[in-house]
């Protein structure tokens, strides 16, 4: 570092002599704006520079560039964030135009296809291309480019492969800014062991995490949950972590593209499988933790401290049903969702979920009857709001009825007679509705519960 700032600034000191102090010295008389550009991977003696520079001279002013703050003394911190991409479901044309990263997308696009038409349908996929590539500017520059080989509909159901599809970079750009694989490689490199270990693990969350959360997944025994703090902090300050400030609890999360990458240096380490299941453990008890509050908080404090959850329920229930297979996270990880899906009225995914989780429960003789019980419920429960008065509808709270009678369970008795009185209703069957109204006060009245009166389904 000493040698290339020397010759840059034309300095004739000796080689030999040649150190971060004796350099600023030469220059302590000097008014003058030292650019230190793309140093993360020489991030101390760059630090080591600046320090002795601005300790030399009152006029100097260092600019350095990084993927993190190099931690000098005077150090103020700006942040790039990505370009602004269109928000979802955005569809007029102008406004998607208006975004940064569609204006770079389109205009890189016509250079290389002069018949490149930005249209309303043309326009609404170049933002759907640039929210999957997050914004990022090479990433944009390397989609629009291949817009003129392979169009832009081909290019955006092409991304899931997306480092095989973005490479063909200027000729005379650095190496690592040729392509997209080898920009992440450049960052990945770089890091300590420990925090490329924590940064594949993370991969695993397919939205936000909390520091809980990553504690959880990316811990094992000879890596503690203090240094997986510290890694997740770490990989923030490096922006391989995107910080989400807002509300009580701090959130990261993994861009797309970094995440695709993270994903593969997880598999590769053969480790998905144990990660996937911590995963889909941490979630599993989460929401049934979460349960348990939905009589002691409102529906909106709930939703905030648990619908943003909704994406790696997703993840940890794929997981759960895959190859790797699970059943019994599974099947107990849908049974603890059921609120969430019902509370985000996402009953149609509830529906689905819970009959693929009962089709995986096996044949009748070895099934556990209190899950096969809740998850009954929670399908005539799914069939009622999208479904109605079906005999599907009855069948599912007949049946968690007969297991709730068979376990002397009150609670799922009340609930599947609360569907079964609904279903009546609903079928205009008054004189039956009015026998389980009778069975559903009787088997209240008997209940600890003081809300029994009012069962809630889900």
């Amino acid at each position: 570092m000493p040698v290339t700032v020397a010759v840059a600034l034309g300095l004739t000191i000796p080689a030999a002599a040649e150190s971060p102090e004796r350099v600023a010295s030469a220059l302590a008389a000097k008014r003058l704006l030292l650019v230190l550009d793309n140093c993360e991977h020489v991030i101390e003696a760059a630090a080591r520079m600046a320090e002795a520079l601005l300790r030399a001279t009152p006029y100097a002013r260092v600019l350095a560039t990084s993927r993190e703050p190099l931690r000098a003394p005077g150090e103020y911190v700006y942040r790039v964030l990505s370009l602004e991409v269109p928000a979802e479901g955005t569809e007029d044309r102008e406004d998607l135009l208006d975004a940064a990263a569609v204006k770079l997308f389109v205009a890189r696009a016509r250079a290389v296809e002069l018949r490149f038409s930005p249209d309303a349908r043309t326009v609404a996929i170049s933002g759907a291309v640039c929210r999957r590539l997050d914004g990022i500017p090479l990433a944009i520059e390397l989609a629009a480019a291949r817009t003129a080989t392979l169009g832009l509909e081909e290019l955006a159901a092409r991304l899931d492969d997306r480092f095989r599809l973005l490479t063909g970079g200027h000729r005379t750009a650095l190496p690592r800014h040729q392509t997209l694989r080898a920009t992440l490689d450049w960052s990945y490199e770089l890091l300590p062991a420990l925090e490329r270990t924590v940064l594949h693990r993370l991969a695993i969350f397919a939205g936000g995490f909390t520091l809980e959360a990553a504690s959880a997944v990316a811990t094992t025994a000879d890596l503690d949950a203090p240094a997986v703090v510290d890694s997740v902090t770490n990989l923030a300050a490096k922006s391989l972590v995107v910080v989400e400030m807002g509300g009580a609890v701090t959130r990261y999360r993994l861009l797309e593209t970094t995440r695709a990458y993270a994903l593969e240096k997880l598999t590769a380490s053969g480790e998905l499988a144990e990660v996937g299941r911590r995963h889909a453990e941490y979630y599993r008890d989460l929401f049934e933790r979460a349960e348990t509050e939905l009589e002691t908080r409102t529906t909106v404090e709930w939703l905030a401290a648990y619908g943003k959850q909704i994406d790696d329920v997703r993840a940890a229930l794929d997981w759960a049903f895959s190859s790797s297979r699970d059943i019994a996270v599974g099947v107990a990880l849908t049974i603890a969702a059921v609120p969430l899906w019902t509370h985000l009225s996402l009953m149609d995914e509830c529906r689905r979920g819970v009959e693929h989780a009962l089709a995986s429960l096996g044949p009748a003789a070895s099934r556990d009857q209190r899950r096969e019980m809740q998850l009954l419920a929670a399908l005539g429960a799914a069939l009622l709001f999208t479904k109605g008065a079906v005999p599907a509808t009855r069948s599912a709270f007949a049946g968690a009825l007969e297991i709730a009678d068979r376990l002397d369970d009150t609670d799922y008795r009340l609930r599947a007679l609360w569907g079964l009185w609904v279903d009546r209703m609903n079928s205009g069957d008054v004189r039956q509705a009015m026998a389980l109204a009778e069975t559903f006060s009787r088997a209240a009245a008997s209940s600890t519960d003081p809300l029994a009166s009012r069962s809630v389904i889900g």
